[in-house]
């Protein structure tokens, strides 16, 4: 009998910890803190725009508008990852359903015909 008593209590103790977790899940996140590779490059980026451009081998101006322009998409892209990572674990069935579309169609395009 006191076998199934503290089976009971464990039982009791997983669900209030999975309905913990779920509240957690459905807060709104903040937006990531930056990483320390990334504050610093944020640092070089500043320090570089004091500086004079130098020109490069060819005797052009680099465009800093095209290194910036970079610096968005990468974060951006990065963004999408992370969404997609979490709707991917959220939910593993569709996002094994759209991956088996994506291939499809990604075979459709590139097939020779």
């Amino acid at each position: 009998m006191t076998n199934s008593k503290s089976d009971l209590e464990e039982l009791k103790g997983l669900q209030r910890e999975a309905s913990e977790r779920r509240a957690e899940r459905k807060k709104p996140r903040a937006k990531p803190r930056q990483t320390k590779e990334k504050q610093s490059a944020v640092e070089k980026d500043s320090s570089s725009a004091t500086k004079p451009a130098t020109k490069d081998t060819a005797g052009e101006m680099p465009p800093p508008e095209t290194e910036k322009t970079i610096q968005d998409l990468a974060g951006q892209i990065e963004t999408i990852v992370k969404e997609v990572e979490e709707a991917s674990t959220e939910r593993p069935v569709l996002a094994l359903l759209a991956a088996f579309v994506l291939g499809v169609v990604a075979g459709q395009l590139f097939s020779r015909r």
